[in-house]
Formats: C-alpha cells, sequence, structure tokens
C-alpha cells in the first residue's frame, strides 16, 4: 500500500520533532545550581503516536545517594495519553510499572538487589506511550511518590517536576461556533472540519462536553458523513465515524453536523471538545486544533406600562448580557410619562432612557400618570341658577356637575358647544383628554294668565295672557252699561273687590271678573266647592250686594231647572254644606238671592262639581297603584304594579272643587309636572285598558 505524499511529510515532521526534542532534553536540566534531589519528567513536543519520553533523576549522590527503592504515582489523562511500558532503565534491581485506566495513574515500582543501593544523577528511565495529540497532556507526580536509600530511609525534600506533552504544528481544524442564544429556546451548534491534514478523512471521534445547568442535550441533525453513532453520557456527547472503504476530503471547511440543546441556564457557557477527540486521516491521527464553542445567553428584557392602557413601549426583547437597549415610552391620549421603574427603583424621568442589560431575565415597567384638565361651567342666562362640580379633574376621573335652577326658572339641559349631553340637572361624565366647558342652560318658567268675565254680556276684562315669572299682571275688569263690577274670584275663592287687579306671576291662574246687573236684587257671584268627599260637598257663593238670604237649587249634572232639582229656600248664610252624595258622581248647583217675598234675582250657575271615587276604591280599581312623592313639588311619579302602557292611559287631575285642572295621555316614563298647579289637595284618576286607578296627593 502506497502512503500518500501528505502522509509521508507528516511522518517524517513527526519524527523530526522527537529527535529534536530528545536532544533539547538532554539538555533541559543541569545538575548545578540544584542543592534538593529531583525527579523529572521532561516536556516535549511530537505529533500524535509512540513516543518514548525521558524522565531524569538528579543529584541522587552523598547524603540522598545509594538509592535501593523507588515508588512513584503519575496522574495522567487516559483520553490523550496510553501507557505502554517503561524501558532504557539505568538502576539495576526489579522493575515494576502498572497503568490502572480507571484511576488514571501510571505506578512504577523499583527495588535494588537486596543490600545494594546506587546512586543516580541523570536518566532513570524512558516512559513508553502514546500520544493522541489535539490538546496539552501533562504528566503529573501524585502524593504519595516515595524513594529510599539501603538503609530503608526516606529520602527528603525531592522536588517531583511534571511534565507535559504538546502537540506539533496542526495540520486540521475541528471548531464549533460562538452563539448569542435566547433564554428558553432550542439552538444548533454546528461542529466544522477543515484543514490541509484532511484530505483522506475515514474515522472521527470527537468528545464534546457541556453544562446541563445550561444546556439540554436535544439530539444531532443533518450529518455530512452518514453512520455517525452519537451518544450521551454524564454530559459528555461522543461522535464515533469510521469507513475503511471510502475517504472524505475536508480540506475546505465544511460542517460535520449540528448539535441541538435547548437552552435553559442564564450565562455564558461552552460546548468544550475534550480530550479523546481525534481525527484520522487514512488511517492516522493528524495533529489538530479543537476549539470549543462559547454560547452566550441573550436576556428577556420585558417593558410593562402601569396603568396598563395609559400608553405603549418600544426597545424590550432579547439582549446580550451589557448590551445598551435604548427602551422609549409612549403615553397614550390622555396621559403623559412620570418614570421608569426597575427592581421598585425609579432609574429615569426620561422617556427614551439607555438601560445596561444584565445577566437576567429583566423587567421595566413605564410609569404614566394621567393628565389635569380643568372642567369649567357657565349659567345660561347666568340669573338661572347655579352650577357646581367645575375644578381639575384628571383624565379617566368620574365627574358630577349639578345644575339647581333658581326660583322662576327650569333646567333645560346641559350642553359642550352645539352638542347636548344631559337633560338631567345631575350630570356624571368620565373626565376626557381635553378641558372641558359646560353650559347649564335654563329657561324662565312662562304661566298663562287667564282672566275671563263671568258673563261677557255683562263686562269685559283686559290684562290676561302668558306672562314670565316674576312679572306684573294687570288686569282691569270694565263693566257693561247698566252693570258693575262685584269682585275678582278664583276658584271661587275672593281675591280682590277693585276693578283694577295686580299681582305678581308665579304660577297659572285662572280668574274670573263677576259682574252683576244693576238693580235691587242682584244674583250671587263667585260660586264654587270644597271639602268635597266621595259623598259630601260644601258649596259656597258670594253676596254681590246687600242681600243676606238665598235659594239653592241643586241635582244632578244637566238636570231641568224647571221640573227637577232639590230646591233649598230660606239661606241666611253663603255656603251650604251636601251630604249623602253618590260617589264619583257629577252635579250642578244654582243660586239666587231673596231681596222681599216678591222680588228675587235671576239663578246664578250652574257650577258643576263631581264627588270622589275613594268610597267605592275597593270595589272598582286596582291596589296596585302608587304616587309619589307625595307631597310633590313640581313632578309626580306613577307607579303601577302591573304592565301599563303609556299609549293607552289616560289621567285627569281634580281640584278640591272637583273641577278638572290637568288631563292628558301618560308619557312613557309615567311622570306628570305639575308647574302651574296651585299649592292645595288634589286628586288623581288613571284610566288604562278599562281599569280605573285613583289617589289623592298634595301639591306643595
Amino acid at each position: 500500500m502506497h502512503l500518500k505524499k501528505s502522509t509521508l511529510n507528516f511522518l517524517i515532521s513527526a519524527l523530526f520533532m522527537l529527535i529534536y526534542s530528545s536532544i533539547l532534553s538532554k539538555n533541559l536540566f543541569s545538575v548545578a545550581g540544584r542543592s534538593n534531589p529531583s525527579v523529572v519528567i521532561h516536556d516535549t513536543l511530537v505529533g500524535p503516536g509512540e513516543l518514548l519520553l525521558q524522565m531524569d533523576a538528579f543529584n541522587f549522590t552523598g547524603d540522598n545517594g545509594q538509592v535501593s527503592a523507588i515508588s512513584l504515582k503519575i496522574d495522567v489523562d487516559t483520553n490523550l495519553i496510553s501507557f505502554i511500558g517503561i524501558q532504557n532503565t539505568t538502576l539495576p534491581g526489579s522493575w515494576l510499572a502498572n497503568y490502572n485506566y480507571q484511576q488514571n495513574e501510571i505506578t512504577i515500582i523499583y527495588t535494588a538487589y537486596s543490600g545494594n543501593g546506587y546512586d543516580i544523577d541523570g536518566k532513570l528511565l524512558d516512559l513508553h506511550l502514546y500520544y493522541n495529540a489535539g490538546f496539552d497532556a501533562s504528566l503529573h507526580f501524585k502524593d504519595g511518590c516515595e524513594i529510599s536509600n539501603v538503609y530503608l530511609q526516606t529520602i527528603d525534600s525531592i522536588d517531583y517536576v511534571d511534565g507535559l506533552i504538546t502537540q506539533v504544528a496542526p495540520l486540521g481544524v475541528v471548531s464549533q461556533d460562538s452563539l448569542a442564544v435566547d433564554y428558553g429556546t432550542v439552538f444548533s451548534m454546528p461542529v466544522l472540519a477543515g484543514g490541509t491534514g484532511f484530505d483522506s478523512v475515514n474515522g472521527i471521534r470527537l468528545r464534546v462536553g457541556y453544562d446541563a445547568y445550561q444546556l439540554q442535550f436535544e439530539g444531532v441533525t443533518d450529518a455530512l458523513l452518514s453512520g455517525i453513532a452519537f451518544s450521551d453520557t454524564l454530559n459528555v456527547i461522543t461522535c464515533d465515524w469510521d469507513d475503511t472503504i471510502s475517504f472524505y476530503d475536508l480540506t475546505s471547511t465544511d460542517t460535520l453536523f449540528y448539535l441541538n440543546y435547548l437552552f435553559v441556564g442564564d450565562t455564558v457557557t461552552a460546548t468544550s471538545f475534550l480530550p479523546g477527540s481525534k481525527v484520522f486521516n487514512n488511517g492516522m491521527i493528524v495533529p489538530s486544533t479543537y476549539e470549543s464553542g462559547e454560547v452566550t445567553a441573550r436576556y428577556w428584557l420585558e417593558l410593562l406600562s402601569s396603568p396598563d392602557t395609559a400608553g405603549a413601549t418600544s426597545g424590550g426583547g432579547f439582549y446580550l448580557s451589557g448590551d445598551t437597549a435604548t427602551v422609549t415610552a409612549y403615553p397614550a391620549e390622555g396621559f403623559e410619562f412620570g418614570d421608569w421603574l426597575h427592581n421598585d427603583s425609579i432609574v429615569s424621568y426620561d422617556s427614551i432612557y439607555n438601560f445596561v442589560t444584565a445577566s437576567v431575565q429583566d423587567t421595566l415597567t413605564a410609569e404614566f400618570k394621567a393628565r389635569t384638565y380643568n372642567v369649567l361651567l357657565f349659567a345660561v342666562p347666568d340669573n338661572g341658577g347655579t352650577v357646581s362640580g367645575a375644578g381639575d379633574y384628571q383624565y379617566g376621573d368620574s365627574v358630577t356637575v349639578i345644575a339647581a335652577p333658581n326660583s322662576g326658572y327650569d333646567f333645560v339641559a346641559w350642553t359642550f358647544g352645539d352638542d347636548t349631553l344631559s337633560v338631567d340637572t345631575s350630570y356624571t361624565f368620565i373626565m376626557p383628554h381635553n378641558n372641558m366647558g359646560l353650559t347649564a342652560n335654563f329657561q324662565i318658567q312662562t304661566f298663562d294668565i287667564n282672566a275671563v268675565s263671568n258673563n261677557p254680556d255683562y263686562g269685559s276684562v283686559t290684562g290676561g295672557g302668558q306672562f314670565n315669572y316674576g312679572d306684573t299682571c294687570n288686569l282691569v275688569a270694565t263693566s257693561n252699561l247698566y252693570y258693575y263690577f262685584v269682585v275678582w274670584t278664583e276658584n271661587g275663592q275672593p281675591v280682590s273687590y277693585d276693578s283694577a287687579y295686580s299681582f305678581e306671576v308665579n304660577q297659572n291662574r285662572e280668574l274670573v271678573a263677576n259682574f252683576q246687573y244693576d238693580e235691587a236684587c242682584s244674583a250671587p257671584v263667585g260660586l264654587y266647592v270644597d271639602s268635597l268627599s266621595d259623598s259630601t260637598a260644601m258649596l259656597h257663593w258670594l253676596s254681590s250686594g246687600e242681600e243676606n238670604e238665598w235659594d239653592l237649587l241643586w241635582g244632578v249634572m244637566g238636570f231641568d231647572t224647571a221640573t227637577s232639582g232639590e230646591l233649598i229656600q230660606g239661606l241666611d248664610e253663603t255656603q251650604y254644606f251636601l251630604e249623602n252624595l253618590s260617589a264619583g258622581s257629577t252635579y250642578d248647583f244654582y243660586v239666587r238671592a231673596v231681596c222681599t217675598d216678591e222680588i228675587h234675582s235671576i239663578w246664578a250657575g250652574p257650577y258643576t262639581f263631581t264627588t270622589w271615587y275613594v268610597g267605592i276604591k275597593e270595589k272598582d280599581f286596582s291596589n296596585g297603584f302608587l304616587v309619589y312623592p307625595n307631597p310633590a313639588v313640581d313632578e309626580l311619579t306613577l307607579l303601577f304594579d302591573t304592565d301599563v302602557a303609556s299609549a293607552h292611559a289616560v289621567f285627569a287631575i281634580y281640584n278640591s272643587t272637583g273641577q278638572v285642572v290637568l288631563s292628558s295621555t301618560l308619557n312613557k316614563s309615567k311622570t306628570i309636572s305639575l308647574r302651574g298647579l296651585p299649592m292645595g289637595v288634589y286628586y288623581i284618576r288613571v284610566s288604562s285598558n278599562g281599569k280605573l286607578y285613583s289617589d289623592v296627593f298634595i301639591r306643595k
């Protein structure tokens, strides 16, 4: 079999280095200057293969001479050095050498012939070794080495000098990369090979160590060479391949395979080639360099926002320890940046911050704070009412503003610009990211003053109409020829005996100017009813002159005054109490003055009234009906225990005289405005889908 030129060159180079190292070793140590005896293993520079490594014993003469027993223990890396034996011993006697592979130990025992001892100051023996190369191999004397003289006395103060075997210039390189790896991820570490000595590779054995606290081996992918055997024992991955038939040219660097790991640590670690790694070219070990791979952790920098909806951040992610991460905080509308927080400590008040990452998973929190905005409140008109709730608020605060109308004004709505926000006097909203100027709109109350004559033929009235709250109403009653003014009445009660009546408007009013014919016997005026119940009524009237006796005629509404009705004569008071009336019934009454037995005024009336339904409530109406508040001020709310559709519900409100003062269809909210109703006791009646509901309430 012919050797390739490269292999032959390698063998010549190795032989030359062996000869050179042997010559060098003879001059390496000198007896001169040494006071202590010493045992020295020579350093040598060789190629892979067998070698003889000289061991010397110096200064074992005189008091330290007459060596008769030697016991040496040498520690070696059995992955790099195989011990073959010893030879070329210089002391006569018995030599024994042992190689303990499990303990990585070479043991050498010498015993002189009985009774003999020998001086020595030079070569002791040669160690016959096999060197796998690729790494420096140290031969280290272990504790327990001992040399005795012929008197079986241990020689003291012996220096044991270790030896080092290094390889000749490498002809190939096997390497792993240096990678930056994200914590918690799987990565692939490439193993590459190349060099001038790798032109006919037919065998590879690699040993790769890793830190199990940092890495978890996940297997091998994309192997260039088929049939590579992999094993993982005690955190050492072994890769074995040989091919006796074909060869691979790896002079140009190529990737042999990828070792896959899960990165579970948080620091820098290495995937290291270990002694025992070797590459065979044409069946011979090639002197090679083995470059381990470094795995550097990239640590996750997490960025948080507080509050989490107050803004956004950028600049987080994976970084190497010591990198500078530029992080930026972006406040959302309504917020401003406050500070960067790290480990509960403020590290910067700038929204752009350069953070030097450490070798840990880390967190930075961008703290935002809500901006402060102003709420301004206006009342329109400014005398229409008062407002409260203005001030400074932070974005997102709950703000409540309240409008309180002054007397004579109604609140209309809260507005912002042209937008209507609420029609409720109390309005609550969440503070937006801008100043707010809210307007409470008030409207002055208007009232109807309805002034009429008791008979258009008797006289006329001027001055009525619609007025704002606080206006002065001037009513004037003007009698026609042959008639005269008697009294202004409201709900049958006298309010003024002056034909010119002025007052400040603060409610709706129904006023009657009572005129009477200018004659000796005048008819009464101002008919009205109070003290109504379901069966009684108090009838009232006013004298229009000096009359002091009256006749009363009453009956069911619409009775024929000529043929029916009940006549009560000779009354000397301007009132009469009716009893035993029917509940919920409507009646008419008339009154005339009796001046003499032969002279009577005309009949005044009719005045119509209705008795209350209270007496038959349990029989005709549902009990599930409630009005509140009671007493009420401006608004009355109706509650029902069953579903009452507002579209089919009609209500009527009666005053104490039985007159209907307000009636309409019930609205959806089932509320009734009482503005304009005078203070007093009222009766309400609701009709819905054939059912009747009633109750009494007070307007204060």
